[in-house]
C-alpha cells in the first residue's frame, strides 16, 4: 500500500513539473520575405539587390512591370535572338540564372504588341544597357534635359578612355563627324533625346563593339555650330568621370547646365572680388592682382607667396651667420628665401 501511494505521489509530481515549463514557439518569429529596392528611373539596365539583409544577389526584379524597347546586337554571335529592333517589351518576372548555358541575370518578357513570351538572359549584365533601353529612364532623361539650356565647359577634366573614338565626341547630325576646337562657354540647347542603336562600324573610330554605354543621345543646337549629338554615357555604361571635384556635375562629358553655371559664376566672381579687396589692404594693389593670378615675383614676402601659391609641399631651412635661409617645395618647382624675402624662383 505505501509503495503504491509512493509511485502515486511521483506520477503527480512529474504532470505538475512538467505543467509548468512552456517550450519557445519558433514559429512566432518572423522570416524576412526577399525584397529588392523600387524601380529607379535615373539608371537604364542597372541590377540592383534582392533578396534578404543576410542573402541577396544583384537581379532585374526591380524592372518587373517596366517596359523595355530593344536596340539590337550587332556584335553578339547570338544575333537578335528572335528580338526586333525598335520592338517594345514589358517585364514579367525573372528567372533563376542558368550556369549551364551562361546565362545570369535572366527575364521573361512579353512582346507588347503581339502578346509573344520571351526569355532575355546574358554572360555579362553590362551587355543589357547597350542593346535595351528602359521607357521609364527614357522618359525621365528627356523631361531632365531637353528645352534647358547649356555651357560648353570642354573635356579637359573628364576622364575619357579613348579620346579619338567617334562615340566619345560631339558629332555633327548633318556630317556624322566630330566637331573639334568648339569655344568654352558657348551656349547649346538640348532640343531632345533619341536612341541610337549601334552599329558595326567601317574603322577603328567608329567602332563600338566593346561599348557597354547606353544608345541614349542627346540632341543640341547653337547657332553658330548648328545641330550636334551626343552619348549620354561613357563608354563603361556610366556616366563620364571629372578629375576634378567639381561642384556642378558634367552633361555628356562636356556641357553643364546654364542656370547653375552662371550662378556659381557670380558666386566665384563675389568671392574673388572680395579677395581682391581683402589682398589689396595687406599687400597693394600690384600685389594682390599678381596673386590672383597665381603667380609670385622677386621681393614677395612669404605671406604672399602662401596666398599666391599655397602652403608649400615641404620647407628646407639653414640657419648660419649669414641669416635664415629658406627653400619651399611646391612639385617640381621652388622659392628660395632670405628671411622674409623670396630672393629667387625654380621651375
Amino acid at each position: 500500500m505505501n509503495k503504491l501511494f509512493v509511485l502515486l505521489l511521483c506520477i503527480l509530481s512529474f504532470q505538475t513539473v512538467s505543467a509548468q515549463i512552456e517550450m519557445f514557439d519558433e514559429s512566432v518569429k518572423k522570416v524576412e520575405e526577399p525584397k529588392g529596392l523600387p524601380y529607379d528611373s535615373l539608371s537604364n539596365m542597372k541590377t540592383q539587390k534582392f533578396g534578404t539583409s543576410e542573402k541577396y544577389k544583384y537581379t532585374f526584379d526591380h524592372l518587373i512591370g517596366q517596359t523595355l524597347m530593344f536596340c539590337g546586337d550587332p556584335f553578339s554571335y547570338k544575333g537578335n535572338r528572335g528580338f526586333k529592333v525598335g520592338s517594345y517589351y514589358k517585364v514579367t518576372g525573372t528567372l533563376p540564372d542558368d550556369v549551364g548555358r551562361g546565362l545570369y541575370c535572366r527575364m521573361t518578357l512579353e512582346d507588347v504588341e503581339t502578346g509573344e513570351k520571351k526569355e532575355e538572359g546574358d554572360l555579362s549584365t553590362s551587355n543589357f544597357n547597350a542593346r535595351w533601353v528602359a521607357v521609364g529612364h527614357y522618359e525621365k532623361m528627356k523631361a531632365m534635359y531637353t528645352n534647358k539650356e547649356y555651357v560648353y565647359v570642354g573635356t579637359d577634366n573628364v576622364f575619357i578612355n579613348y579620346s579619338w573614338k567617334k562615340a566619345n565626341g560631339l558629332i555633327n547630325l548633318e556630317t556624322d563627324t566630330v566637331t573639334t576646337g568648339i569655344p568654352k562657354e558657348s551656349v547649346w540647347t538640348c532640343t531632345g533625346v533619341q536612341v541610337k542603336p549601334r552599329k558595326k562600324g567601317n574603322n577603328m573610330n567608329d567602332d563600338m563593339q566593346l561599348d557597354k554605354r547606353s544608345p541614349i543621345v542627346l540632341l543640341f543646337d547653337n547657332p553658330t555650330y548648328g545641330k550636334h549629338y551626343c552619348y549620354l554615357e561613357a563608354e563603361d555604361g556610366k556616366p563620364y568621370k571629372t578629375l576634378l571635384d567639381e561642384a556642378l556635375p558634367y552633361v555628356c562629358g562636356r556641357f553643364q547646365i546654364k542656370s547653375y553655371y552662371d550662378n556659381v559664376k557670380a558666386i566665384t566672381a563675389a568671392n574673388k572680388a572680395k579677395r581682391k579687396t581683402e589682398l589689396t589692404k595687406k599687400f597693394g594693389a600690384a600685389n594682390a592682382n599678381l596673386i590672383l593670378e597665381g603667380k609670385v615675383r622677386i621681393g614677395m614676402t612669404k605671406a604672399m607667396c602662401e596666398e599666391s601659391w599655397g602652403y608649400p609641399d615641404d620647407i628646407n631651412k639653414s640657419i648660419g651667420s649669414w641669416g635664415t635661409h629658406e627653400q619651399w617645395v611646391y612639385g617640381g618647382s621652388y622659392l628660395y628665401f632670405e628671411g622674409n624675402k623670396l630672393t629667387a624662383i625654380q621651375n
